[in-house]
């Protein structure tokens, strides 16, 4: 199960990373007391072992809660590091033992999430301990944002297209369903897919469509942003790609998508395997049997988080760009 649980995510590519070593030696001191929380993290650990005096972790997933006090266990940490099974907004006092907590972490990674932003959970987990925080706390990572990329699967659009006609028999009637029933929500939702299985081209240069400041609360009022990402290379535009990209600080990146910049002509990417990515499908250019009329230059998009659900709505369009 750890075995298993490791290798779908990042959690092992970050408990590798040097730099994080050594960000982490460069904040912690012998009196710090750290707050982890993520379902079934080792950073935890990390902290331990790098010298914090005092390392508690949030464990709310029965499952993560069981995991986690085996590899404690096992490394005879028992009784160095504390783990707390409750939900964040739950935390007492007592709980922490009476201190403020001078490092709060996160990968962040939670098992209910299924799409990248739902990690986001981490911003709201840091509102509720607010007054748990030391003043001048610092909080790991300090904030996160969203991308995307405009990509040519090379098989993964199949998935949305008409089948038409198969081993002669006419599936038009079951085509049609299935769009009504797209349209009439999902055709404006993106779905996650793990795009190392699914290999695509890039057709722009990837964008950062929105900013999360994990250093500050949850903002009380939306955050939006809407522009365009120009087409640079041929080719035929069936969806957008979307990831998180986390600022452990502003010189420190985890990606959670694209882990190299698309430079060669193809255009071909690079993606995260240990984490899944969001796919935003344009239903125009998904039915081979329609050409697309001109070449569009670009793609539109409107973006916008509500804080009051932690959702992401959008919608993007293919365009011409204008004279």
């Amino acid at each position: 199960l750890a075995c298993c649980t490791l290798e779908q995510r990042f959690c092992y590519q970050l408990f590798k990373n040097f730099v994080l070593r050594v960000l982490f030696l460069q904040v912690l001191t012998p009196d710090s007391v750290c707050l982890c929380v993520s379902d079934g993290s080792l950073l935890s650990m990390l902290a331990y072992y790098l010298g914090a005096e005092q390392v508690f972790t949030i464990e709310s997933s029965a499952a993560s809660h069981k995991l986690m006090k085996k590899i404690f266990k096992a490394n005879h940490l028992e009784n160095k590091i504390n783990i707390i099974e409750k939900r964040p907004e739950l935390l007492t006092t007592a709980d922490l033992e009476g201190k403020k907590v001078s490092l709060l972490l996160g990968e962040p990674f939670f098992t209910t999430s299924l799409l990248p932003w739902h990690n986001l959970y981490f911003w709201y987990v840091r509102t509720a301990v607010d007054q748990y925080l030391k003043p001048g706390a610092v909080v790991m990572p300090q904030a996160a944002s969203l991308h995307a990329m405009v990509v040519e699967f090379r098989d993964l659009w199949r998935i949305r297209s008409p089948c038409g006609d198969c081993e002669g028999f006419d599936v038009h009637i079951m085509d049609d369903m299935i769009k009504s029933a797209l349209d009439f929500r999902e055709s404006k939702e993106a779905e996650p897919h793990p795009l190392w299985e699914y290999p695509c081209r890039s057709l722009s240069e990837s964008q950062r469509l929105l900013t999360f400041d994990f250093r500050q609360p949850v903002p009380q009022q939306p955050v939006c942003a809407e522009g365009s990402m120009e087409l640079r290379r041929p080719g035929r535009s069936h969806g957008i790609v979307l990831w998180m990209e986390y600022h452990l600080t502003p010189g420190s990146t985890v990606s959670t998508g694209l882990l190299e910049p698309v430079e060669d002509k193809v255009g071909n990417c690079c993606w995260n395997p240990h984490c899944k990515q969001a796919v935003y499908f344009l239903s125009p250019t998904l039915d081979p049997r329609v050409p697309l009329l001109g070449s569009p230059g670009a793609v539109t998009y409107t973006v916008e988080f509500h804080p009051n659900t932690g959702d992401i709505t959008m919608e993007f369009k293919l365009t011409d760009i204008p004279d």
